[in-house]
C-alpha cells in the first residue's frame, strides 16, 4: 500500500483566529509536511484580515472544493456539520465543554459518523456517558509549538511593580471559572500584597463577544483599594503570548468545563505551572508536582440545554471550591522555589508529551489504521430508528419513562417523520402527564396514518381523546373517541376512565348526554350490562327524545332478562330424555384421539373440602379414598377386581364390588364429587352415557364430576392404547368436554398431565364464571397471593379464566405442577361471565368487563393516591386484606359498603420448615437475621441497617442477610447503599451484611427461611405485610413495625412488635410515595428495633417458641382452604343479590 494515494479532506477554520482553527493549522501543516497522505483542506469560516505567513502558504495551496472526493473526510468545526462527506469514511473531530451532549448530536455521532476524536480523557467519558459508543471515540491529545513554547523564552515586560504575578489567559466567561478567580483572589489579597492578577482576555472579538467580563474586570481594576490587576484585551503574537507565560510566575484557570485547555499546557511548556480543578481534561497532562490541583467536583445544570441546544441528559460542569483556590494561590504567593520547581518540572513534561508533532503522529498512524480496517457497514434509517425505539422501550419497561422520552425525542430531532418514534414520545409525555406535548405528536401521527391498521388508528384517536379531557375539551375528546371505536379492549378501558372524568367533571348538559350514550355503549360491549343500563337511563333523563339511545337501552335490557332467564332454569339432565337421545346427540360429533396414562393420585386432593362425600369410580385398592380420608373427606368406592376390593376393605374402606351402573341406581344428589380415573376408555359409547347420566344424577347441587383418561393425541399413547385388551374405545377431550357440557354441567377445567400422556376434565354443577385479571408469574406479592388463592379455589364451583396482567412475566418462578393448573386456567373459555376479578393496585383496574366486578387491592400509607377513590367506586366491591386499609380506604373516600375483608393466605404444606431442605448459606454457623424486601424506603431498611450497625460488632457471631428486590428503585445498587451507611457511622468495622438479589422461585425462598434464626423489616407501612406471615408460617421469631395491614396478624404474643416514634408525613424526595401529597406513614423506633433484635439474638430460644406460637396462630386463621371458602361464599352471595 502506498498511503499518499489516499485522498484525506480536512474540513475545518484555518485562516482566522480562534482555537479550532489553530489546532487545524498546527495538524494540517504537520500532516503536509509528513506527505503520507494526499491532504485536501475544505476551509470552514475565513478572516480576510488575517495573516498568511510561510508557513501557512502550504495549506492555502492545498484548498479544494466541498464536493472533492476523498477516501476519508475529517471534519473539525463549530458547529458540527453533519452532512455527509463525499468519502467512504467520515471522522468528526469534536470538543465539548458541558457534559451532556446535545441531542441533536446523539443519532449522528452514534450512527452515522465512523469515528469521533477528542482532546481529552474527561471529553471521551462525557460522550460515551451520554450514549455514544466508547469503541467510536479516540483521544487525541492537542500540544505546544517547542519552537515557541519553551522554559528559555524571553519574558514580555508587563506594566506592574509587583514581584509575584497570576495569569488568567482566555476568554472571560463563566464557563473559564473568571468569576471564581476574581471573587478568590479579591478576598484572599489586598493592595498592600506584592501581587499582580494579569488577565489577558480573548473575548472581545471572538465568539465570547457579549458575554465576557472586560466591563467589570476593568471596574474592580479602577478601584485602588483592591489587590492589583493587570487587564490586556489587545492582540499578542505568538511570541508574545509565550514571552507573557514566562513573564508570569503561576496561572490560575479555575474551569468549569473546558475540551482539553490549550492555555494550561502552553504556560507550562514555559515553565508557569498552573491551579487547575481536580477534574476535567486537564488531568491527562497535570499530575501533582508539576500543577497546583483545586477540589472539585460536577454540579448538573438547572435546564437540559445550552444555549437553545437541548442535550441528551442534565449537562454539567464543574463547581470550584472557591476557598481552596484562595488557599492554593496565598500558598503559590509565599512558597515561589516551590512554584518555579513544579514550574520547570511542567515544562519538561509537556515539552516530552504535549507537542503538535505528537498530535500530528497520532493522527497520521490512526489515519493509516483505518484504512487497512474493513469497514463497519452503517444501518439505514429504518434500522437506526428500530435499534434506539427498542432501547427506549426496554427503559419504559424498566419505569425510566424520563430516559425513554429522551432516546424517543433524539430519533425525532434526526428522524422527524418516524411514527413509531412519535407514538412513543406521546406516550411517554402521557404518562408523565404533560398532555399539550402528547397531543401534539399524536395529532402529527393522526394526519399521517392513513396507511396504518384501523386497530392503530383507534389506539391514536383514543390518546387524543385522552389528551383532549385532561385539557377539559370534552367535545373534542367525544369526538376523537367516537373516531376511535374500533379499538381493542385496552382503548376501551382508558376510553371509559375518560368518560368517567367528563362525566364527573362536566356540567354541559349536551355533553353529559353524550358522554352517557358512549358510555353505555362501551359498557355493554364489554359485558358490564347493569352499569350500561344506567348510563343510558342517565341520557335518557337529559333528552328523552333520543331514539338511539331509547333502541340501546332496550337492547341491553334484554340481554339481562336472557342472563337471568338462563340463571333461574340451568339446563339440567332432565332436558336428556333417555340413553338413546343423548347418544344420538353425541355420537360422532368429533374424531380423533386424546391421550393416555394418569397423574398421581395426590393431585386431586386439593379439589375436595372436609366434610365433602366423593365417589371414587374404579377405586382399585383405595389409594385416593385413603388420602381423601386423611384429610376428612368420606369416600366410598366401587370397583370389578374382587382382589384389590378385598385389599381396601382390609383397610377399613367402604368399598363394593359392583357395577356403577347399579351402584349408582336411585342416588340422587349424593356426592360432593365423582371421581373417574382412567375408566371411561374401558367403556363402549352406550355404557359411557348412562354412567355419566347417572353420575350427574348423583351429584349435589354445586357437586363435581373429575374424568381422567389416556390423551391419544400424544403418540406414544396412541401407539400403546390397544396394548390393553380392557380398552374399548378412546374418548377426545373435546369430546368429552362436549358430553359434559351436554349434560348441563359446565366444564371449569380441562387440560394436559402427566407430560401429556393424560388428559383431564372437571365438570361441575352451577358454575359462576369468573374473569380473573392479576399478576400471576412475576416476584410481586400480588402474583403469590393470587396463585395461593387460585390453588385453594379448586374444590369451589367456579369456572375461572385468568389472565396475566403483568408486562414482563418469569414463568420459571412457578412451580411445574403450578403452572401446568394455570395454563388450563388460562385456556378456559367464558360464555355466561358474571364475575370481573381483578388484583393490582387500583390504578391499574380496568373497567369492569363483567355485571359485577371485584377489585382486590391494598395501600400502604394513611390514604390513597389520586384517582384511585374513582377507580373503586366503579366496581362491586373493593376487597381489601386487612381492617387497617378497611379504615384507610374509607377515609380516602371509598364507600365503605363495597369494602370486604378478604386476608392474605399461605399454602400450610409449602411452608413446612419440618419438610423443607434449608438453603446453603455461606456462614450457616452464624446468627441469621433474614429481611425480604424491595429496596424502597417505605420498608425502611434505612433503620434496619442503623439499627444493625449500631447494635451489633464485627466480633460477634451474627449476620443481617437482605433478600432485596429492585422493582420500585431499578438501578439502586444495594451494596453500595450498605457502605454508605457504615461511612455515615464512622465504622472502621462493621458486622457481617450478606445481600441476594438474585431472583428466587417460592421452593427457594422457603428454603431461605428454614436457613436463618429469625426475622426482621421495620417497614413504614404494608397493606399485608406477605413477607412477615411467611416468616412466621416458617416458625421464626419475626420483628415487624406495629402498624399497618400485618397487625391484623401479628401481635405481641406471636412476634416481637416494634414500637413506632409516629405517624409521619412522607418525605417528597422518597421515589413513588413521595408525590402523594399529605400522606403518612409510620416511622419504626431504631432504639427499640435495636432491643428487639438483641432480644431475640441473647434468647435465641425463647423466641424459637415465639416462632412455633406464630405459625400455629396463622394457619389457624389463615390457611388457604379457610380464605379461599371464605371468597367463595362472597362471590356466591353477590351472585345471588344481583340474580336470585
Amino acid at each position: 500500500m502506498n498511503p499518499n494515494t489516499f485522498k484525506i479532506n480536512w474540513v475545518g477554520s484555518q485562516c482566522i483566529d480562534h482555537s479550532l482553527a489553530l489546532v487545524n493549522r498546527e495538524i494540517c501543516k504537520r500532516l503536509i509536511a509528513e506527505n503520507k497522505f494526499d491532504i485536501g483542506i475544505i476551509p470552514y469560516e475565513e478572516d480576510p484580515h488575517f495573516v498568511i505567513s510561510k508557513e501557512i502558504e502550504p495549506i492555502k495551496e492545498r484548498y479544494t472544493a466541498a464536493s472533492s472526493q476523498a477516501h476519508i473526510t475529517v471534519r473539525h468545526q463549530w458547529p458540527p456539520d453533519f452532512t455527509g462527506p463525499n468519502s467512504n469514511r467520515w471522522i468528526l473531530m469534536q470538543p465539548w465543554e458541558f457534559g451532556s451532549i446535545p441531542r441533536k448530536w446523539y443519532i449522528p455521532m452514534k450512527y452515522w459518523v465512523d469515528e469521533i476524536w477528542v482532546y481529552s480523557t474527561y471529553n471521551k467519558e462525557c460522550y460515551v456517558r451520554s450514549g455514544i459508543p466508547e469503541s467510536k471515540i479516540k483521544v487525541i491529545p492537542l500540544g505546544v509549538d517547542e519552537n515557541k513554547f519553551h522554559n528559555n523564552v524571553e519574558p514580555i515586560a508587563l506594566n506592574t511593580n509587583k514581584s509575584f504575578k497570576f495569569l488568567f489567559v482566555g476568554g472571560t466567561i463563566a464557563r473559564k471559572g473568571i468569576d471564581v478567580l476574581l471573587q478568590a483572589y479579591l478576598d484572599e489579597f489586598t493592595q498592600e500584597d506584592d501581587v499582580c492578577l494579569v488577565i489577558k482576555d480573548f473575548g472581545t472579538d471572538s465568539s465570547y463577544k457579549g458575554r465576557n467580563f472586560g466591563e467589570i474586570i476593568q471596574q474592580i481594576q479602577s478601584n485602588k483599594n483592591n489587590p492589583e490587576i493587570l487587564y490586556m484585551n489587545h492582540h499578542l503574537s505568538t511570541d508574545e503570548l509565550a514571552g507573557l507565560y514566562r513573564a508570569c510566575d503561576c496561572l490560575a484557570h479555575p474551569y468549569r468545563g473546558e475540551g482539553f485547555g490549550l492555555p494550561i499546557i502552553e504556560a507550562m511548556a514555559c515553565g508557569t505551572p498552573a491551579i487547575v480543578p481536580s477534574l476535567g481534561p486537564s488531568k491527562d497532562f497535570c499530575q501533582e508536582d508539576t500543577t497546583f490541583f483545586i477540589s472539585s467536583q460536577q454540579e448538573r445544570l438547572v435546564d437540559k440545554k445550552i444555549s437553545e441546544m437541548e442535550t441528551v441528559d442534565f449537562p454539567w460542569w464543574l463547581k470550584i471550591d472557591k476557598n481552596e483556590l484562595q488557599r492554593k494561590m496565598r500558598f503559590a504567593y509565599e512558597n515561589p522555589d516551590i512554584v518555579q520547581q513544579k514550574g520547570q518540572k511542567a515544562s519538561r513534561e509537556i515539552l516530552s508529551t504535549f507537542t503538535w508533532n505528537r498530535s500530528a503522529l497520532l493522527v497520521s498512524e490512526r489515519l493509516q489504521e483505518m484504512l487497512t480496517e474493513e469497514q463497519t457497514t452503517r444501518l439505514n434509517a429504518q434500522e437506526i430508528i428500530n435499534e434506539e425505539i427498542k432501547k427506549g422501550i426496554e427503559l419504559y419497561q424498566q419505569n425510566l419513562a424520563n430516559e425513554a422520552l429522551g432516546i424517543f425525542l433524539r430519533v425525532l430531532d434526526v428522524y422527524p417523520t418516524s411514527t413509531h418514534a412519535r407514538y412513543y414520545a406521546a406516550g411517554a409525555y402521557l404518562q408523565k402527564k404533560e398532555m399539550n406535548e402528547a397531543l401534539e405528536h399524536f395529532v402529527f401521527i393522526s394526519n399521517t396514518m392513513h396507511r396504518q391498521s384501523e386497530s392503530f388508528q383507534a389506539t391514536i384517536w383514543n390518546y387524543i381523546g385522552i389528551c383532549y379531557v385532561s385539557l377539559k375539551e370534552y367535545d373534542k375528546a367525544i369526538d376523537s373517541f367516537r373516531k376511535g371505536m374500533k379499538g381493542d379492549s385496552i382503548n376501551q378501558s382508558e376510553a371509559i376512565n375518560c368518560y368517567q372524568e367528563m362525566m364527573k367533571h362536566s356540567d354541559k348538559k349536551e355533553i353529559l348526554v353524550e358522554v352517557y350514550r358512549d358510555l353505555g355503549m362501551h359498557y355493554f360491549e364489554i359485558g358490564n350490562d347493569f352499569q350500561s343500563e344506567e348510563m343510558y337511563t342517565k341520557a335518557l333523563e337529559i333528552d328523552a327524545n333520543r331514539q338511539d339511545v331509547q333502541q340501546s337501552l332496550q337492547k341491553v335490557q334484554e340481554r339481562i332478562m336472557r342472563i337471568k332467564e338462563t340463571y333461574a332454569s340451568r339446563r339440567s339432565v332432565s332436558e336428556v330424555k333417555d340413553v338413546k337421545e343423548l347418544y344420538h346427540r353425541i355420537a360422532h360429533k368429533f374424531e380423533g384421539g386424546e391421550e393416555v396414562i394418569r397423574q398421581l393420585r395426590e393431585y386431586w386432593l386439593p379439589y375436595f373440602l372436609p366434610g365433602d362425600k366423593v365417589l371414587d369410580i374404579g377405586c382399585g385398592n383405595g389409594l385416593l379414598m385413603e388420602m381423601l380420608n386423611r384429610i376428612g373427606v368420606e369416600t366410598e368406592g366401587i370397583d370389578f377386581d374382587k382382589e384389590k376390593v378385598a385389599q381396601g376393605r382390609a383397610k377399613g374402606l367402604n368399598i363394593e364390588e359392583k357395577r356403577a351402573e347399579d351402584f349408582l341406581a336411585g342416588k340422587e344428589a349424593t356426592y360432593d364429587g365423582i371421581f373417574m380415573g382412567h375408566i371411561v376408555e374401558h367403556l363402549a359409547p352406550h355404557d359411557l352415557l348412562n354412567l355419566l347420566i347417572q353420575c350427574t344424577n348423583a351429584l349435589k347441587n354445586n357437586g363435581k364430576l373429575i374424568i381422567l383418561t389416556p390423551n391419544i393425541a400424544h403418540t406414544p399413547v396412541l401407539e400403546n392404547f390397544w396394548l390393553d385388551l380392557t380398552h374399548v374405545r378412546p374418548y377426545p377431550k373435546l369430546l368429552m368436554e362436549s358430553i359434559l357440557e351436554t349434560l348441563g354441567l359446565t366444564v371449569k377445567e380441562s387440560n394436559y398431565q402427566n407430560d401429556n400422556y393424560d388428559y383431564y376434565v372437571v365438570a361441575q354443577k352451577n358454575v359462576h364464571e369468573v374473569l380473573w385479571q392479576s399478576p400471576i408469574y412475576n416476584a410481586s406479592g400480588y402474583a403469590e397471593e393470587q396463585k395461593s388463592i387460585l390453588d385453594a379455589l379448586r374444590p369451589f364451583s367456579l369456572k375461572i379464566k385468568v389472565e396475566p396482567v403483568e408486562p414482563q412475566q418469569k414463568p420459571e418462578l412457578t412451580s411445574k405442577e403450578m403452572k401446568n393448573y394455570l395454563e388450563g386456567l388460562q385456556n378456559n373459555k367464558l360464555e355466561q361471565l358474571l364475575i370481573h376479578y381483578q388484583a393490582a393496585p387500583a390504578y391499574l383496574f380496568a373497567p369492569p368487563r363483567a355485571p359485577i366486578s371485584i377489585g382486590r387491592t391494598m395501600f400502604e400509607t394513611d390514604s390513597l393516591p389520586p384517582g384511585w377513590v374513582e377507580k373503586m367506586n366503579g366496581l362491586t366491591e373493593i376487597w381489601v386484606p386487612s381492617e387497617f386499609n378497611r379504615e384507610t380506604f374509607a377515609a380516602a373516600g371509598v364507600d365503605k359498603e363495597r369494602i370486604f375483608i378478604l386476608p392474605g393466605t399461605l399454602d400450610d404444606q409449602l411452608y413446612n420448615p419440618e419438610r423443607v431442605q434449608p438453603y446453603p448459606l455461606e456462614r450457616a454457623n452464624l446468627f441469621n437475621f433474614l429481611s425480604v424486601f424491595d429496596w424502597s424506603k417505605r420498608k425502611g431498611w434505612d433503620v434496619l441497617l442503623r439499627a444493625y450497625f449500631k447494635e451489633f460488632s464485627a466480633n460477634e457471631d451474627v449476620c443481617l442477610i437482605l433478600k432485596v428486590s429492585k422493582m420500585q428503585e431499578a438501578n439502586v445498587s444495594p451494596y453500595e447503599e450498605v457502605l454508605e451507611q457504615v461511612k455515615k457511622l464512622g465504622l472502621s468495622s462493621a458486622p457481617s451484611v450478606h445481600i441476594i438479589e438474585s431472583y428466587f422461585t417460592e421452593e427457594e425462598m422457603i428454603r431461605l427461611y428454614a436457613a436463618v434464626d429469625a426475622f426482621v423489616l421495620p417497614s413504614r407501612g404494608e397493606g399485608w405485610g406477605r413477607p412477615y406471615m411467611e416468616a412466621m408460617a416458617m416458625a421464626l421469631p419475626t420483628i415487624g413495625t406495629r402498624w399497618g395491614g400485618q397487625t391484623a396478624f401479628m401481635n405481641d404474643t406471636n412476634s416481637y412488635l416494634i414500637d413506632i416514634e409516629g405517624v409521619v408525613p412522607i418525605d417528597r424526595n422518597i421515589p413513588y410515595f413521595g408525590q402523594f401529597d399529605g400522606h403518612k406513614w409510620a416511622e419504626p423506633s431504631e432504639e427499640h428495633l435495636r432491643l428487639l433484635m438483641r432480644s431475640v439474638y441473647e434468647n435465641a430460644e425463647q423466641a424459637k417458641q415465639v416462632g412455633k406460637r406464630a405459625r400455629k396462630e396463622v394457619f389457624a386463621t389463615f390457611s388457604k382452604s379457610k380464605v379461599a371458602e371464605r371468597m367463595y361464599r362472597r362471590i356466591d352471595e353477590l351472585v345471588q343479590r344481583f340474580y336470585s
